[in-house]
């Protein structure tokens, strides 16, 4: 894989949490620390629930879930490129 793309795959893995942290902090938190009561929909930030339509709630918990495929993903093109960047064989 060329360190070019190692790179990219890296900046979107960054670019992802950077959007998923700006959302939880508009939003007034994420849908993975937030619960489902009675119908209603809540996001939670530092106990805080915040009250929120279901399809905000299930945006959050899907971004919230897709951290756990891009941030790893995207450390360890970043250890990539720069092991690539050292020895360019």
């Amino acid at each position: 894989m060329s360190r070019r793309m190692l790179q990219s795959v890296s900046f979107l893995g960054i670019a992802n949490f950077v959007v998923f942290f700006i959302a939880a902090v508009y939003l007034g938190g994420d849908a993975l620390n937030g619960r489902i009561i009675d119908g209603h929909y809540f996001l939670a930030s530092h106990g805080r629930l915040t009250e929120v339509k279901q399809a905000v709630f299930v945006y959050s918990e899907w971004h919230a879930r897709s951290l756990f495929v891009t941030h790893p993903l995207a450390l360890l093109c970043g250890w990539l490129s720069n092991r690539h960047s050292k020895n360019p064989d």
